[in-house]
């Protein structure tokens, strides 16, 4: 039986009530070219618990269809971090929420994809006359970090109480957070502001020394308890350098779910959490699994954390403007899958 042409392919069509502009429609389109295979997908994540997120979706091989070599590689500190963004070599990173905002706005090309972590700071004491946040006032506090995370969220948890940072409060800077708790352990400071899993890691040194020392306060539940909202800071996630997110944006999308399946993993797993991340972090891997209740695990796609993203840049603005570039970041900050 002879193939029928293309006219008679077009006259049935017509007969159905086809027309041309519907043949087309049904014609085969040639296929979107994919993206080429990456040769290697670095993520550099943070110096905290939630990288552990990142190894764990490497490990659970949810970026193997798009690369061979998927790697985590941790930044040491913000400024490194920062750096790496400006120039290109990193991009998907880790971040606080307000940097990548203050980035932006500063004219680099990135966007926030989610949020990891709401709150992972606490107030460790040795002073067993310290119950309450509000019994800091005039007390020294070690804060590592100056001007970076952990100093800005405290600043705002005091400016709420009521108490200047400046003059209320003498606030003692350090290099790490390793210094801070190497001295209040030695019994050089009573009180320190330190973050996840330092919190915990300091805990279990004190035990290990027999030194009495409490974890006093939670500052995300009290930043929440002052402005009567809940306890969730959306402190830190991850983010990417727009030119990535436009020529690989499956990639992107499996990062993003893969730390949603992650985060359960680790949730649900501690033990085996602290073992994978206990080379990441240099931390024993009992620790780390001590530290995952206390780092507020959820992830929130940026665009879905939109809110909260905003009432928080919205007080550090009020509190220093340059903190995030002076304005809220625009519609583009906020990866979603409509992103």
């Amino acid at each position: 039986m002879p193939r029928p042409d293309r006219r008679d392919i077009l006259a049935l069509l017509a007969a159905c009530g086809i027309g041309t502009l519907g043949a087309a429609a049904l014609a085969p389109h040639p296929s979107r070219a994919a993206p080429p295979r990456l040769a290697q997908l670095v993520v550099h994540g943070m110096p905290s618990t939630p990288s552990i997120v990142i190894e764990r979706l490497i490990e659970a091989g949810a970026l193997a269809p798009f690369t061979d070599r998927p790697q985590l590689r941790i930044w040491r500190n913000a400024d490194q971090m920062r750096t790496g963004v400006v120039s290109g070599d990193m991009q998907v990173f880790g971040t606080p929420t307000y940097t990548c905002a203050n980035l932006l706005n500063r004219g680099v090309p990135v966007r926030q994809v989610n949020v990891l972590t709401w709150g992972l700071l606490y107030l460790l004491s040795r002073d067993p006359a310290i119950e309450r946040i509000e019994d800091i006032a005039g007390q020294a506090v070690l804060v590592a970090y100056r001007h970076d995370a952990p100093d800005l969220i405290f600043r705002l948890v005091l400016r709420r109480l009521g108490l200047d940072p400046e003059r209320d409060v003498r606030l003692q800077y350090v290099g790490s957070p390793s210094e801070a708790a190497q001295l209040l352990l030695a019994g050089r400071a009573a009180l320190a502001v330190l973050a996840e899993p330092a919190a915990t890691a300091a805990e279990v040194r004190a035990v290990q020394a027999g030194v009495s020392l409490r974890r006093t306060v939670d500052l995300t539940e009290v930043y929440g308890r002052l402005a009567g909202q809940p306890a969730r800071i959306p402190q830190a996630g991850l983010a990417v350098r727009e030119e990535f997110l436009q020529q690989y944006p499956d990639v992107v999308e499996a990062i993003h779910e893969g730390c949603v399946t992650a985060a359960r993993w680790m949730l649900d797993h501690p033990d085996a959490a602290g073992r994978l991340g206990a080379p990441l972090l240099d931390l024993g891997p009992a620790t780390i699994a001590r530290s995952i209740p206390h780092f507020r695990l959820d992830v929130v796609s940026a665009a879905d954390a939109r809110g909260d993203l905003e009432r928080y840049f919205s007080e550090l603005i009020a509190m220093s403007p340059g903190i995030v570039g002076g304005r809220l970041p625009d519609d583009r900050f906020y990866w979603g899958r409509t992103g």
